[in-house]
C-alpha cells in the first residue's frame, strides 16, 4: 500500500495532512523519500553536524529569552507604575521577541522539495544556509548576553525609581 494511501488515524491528522500536502500532486507524493535521501545526500556529514549543534544551541537561547519574556511579564506589575516605565518594559520584552525570532530561524529546517532539480546549485544552498544560521546565532547569542545584562541593571532602577 502506497504512503498516500495510508489513511491517517484521526481527523486531527488527516487535517494535518491536508495542509502540509496542500497543493502536492500524487507523484510529489510518491517520490518523498526518495526526495529526502536526495537532500540528506547533498548534506556532508560535517554539515549536518553543524547545524544539528547550531540547532541545539538556539534551542538553549530560545529557551533563555522565553523564560526572560516570562519573567519580565511577571515582574512589570512591581517595576512599572507609569507608562513610561511600562514602555520600557515593553520594549524589553520586544527586544527579547526579535532574539526570539532569531532563534527560530536558527532552527529552521530545508524544505525537502528544496533540492529537487537544482544540481551543481545544492551546495551553494547548503552554503548560504550555513552562513545565514552560523551568523545569525552568533547575532542572536551576542544580543541575549548583552540584552540580559542591560535587563539586570534596568530593573532595580526602575524598582527603586518607582519608590516601591
Amino acid at each position: 500500500m502506497s504512503e498516500s494511501a495510508t489513511p491517517p488515524r484521526s481527523l486531527f491528522e488527516r487535517a494535518v495532512y491536508a495542509v502540509v500536502t496542500r497543493g502536492w500532486d500524487a507523484q510529489k507524493i510518491a517520490n518523498y523519500g526518495k526526495t529526502l535521501r536526495e537532500r540528506d545526500k547533498a548534506v556532508s556529514a560535517e554539515i549536518t553536524h553543524t547545524f544539528t549543534s547550531i540547532d541545539t544551541k538556539a534551542a538553549g537561547v530560545l529557551t533563555h529569552v522565553s523564560m526572560m519574556i516570562a519573567g519580565l511579564g511577571l515582574l512589570a506589575p512591581l517595576v512599572a507604575s507609569s507608562d513610561f516605565e511600562v514602555g520600557i518594559v515593553v520594549v524589553e520584552i520586544g527586544v527579547y521577541l526579535l532574539i526570539a525570532i532569531g532563534c527560530l530561524r536558527c532552527l529552521a529546517v530545508f524544505h525537502t522539495h528544496e533540492f529537487v532539480g537544482v544540481g551543481d546549485q545544492a551546495q551553494d544552498m547548503i552554503r548560504r544556509e550555513l552562513i545565514i544560521r552560523t551568523e545569525l546565532y552568533s547575532l542572536c547569542i551576542r544580543s541575549a548576553i548583552i540584552f540580559t545584562i542591560v535587563v539586570f541593571l534596568l530593573l532595580p532602577v526602575l524598582y527603586f525609581w518607582t519608590g516601591k
